[in-house]
């Protein structure tokens, strides 16, 4: 278990978030860039590619792809749950991915 995130940890979990939103729907890579093409912004299948393997994009890049694929809510992993791992990696995209969207779990929703 680690005791802090890197920057690295940080940039796998947002190509994860990004990679598991897109298994949920079962788009591609090429499907996206249709999708953003809609929205008026031009991208390469190559260029999305390259931003997220590396996990290097802008909030904004983010932004315009979860727009694009239709996505309404994020659940972000807990600070626990990321300190022990999940959602980083090579098969945090899997992961997420595999876990249900509950607006209710989050503690800002309860009363």
């Amino acid at each position: 278990m680690a005791e802090t995130l890197n920057e690295g940890d940080w940039e796998s979990l947002a190509r994860n978030i990004l990679r598991a939103e897109l298994m949920r729907r079962g788009l591609s890579y090429a499907r996206l860039v249709e999708l953003l093409a809609r929205l008026g912004i031009e991208e390469t299948e190559a260029a999305i590619k390259n931003k997220v393997s590396r996990g290097r994009f802008t909030h904004v890049f983010f932004l315009q792809a979860m727009v694009a694929i239709g996505v309404d809510w994020i659940q972000i992993p807990t600070s626990d749950s990321l300190l022990n791992g999940d959602g980083i990696g090579n098969q945090g995209a899997q992961l997420l991915a595999r876990q249900s969207h509950s607006r209710d779990s989050s503690p800002a929703t309860k009363k």
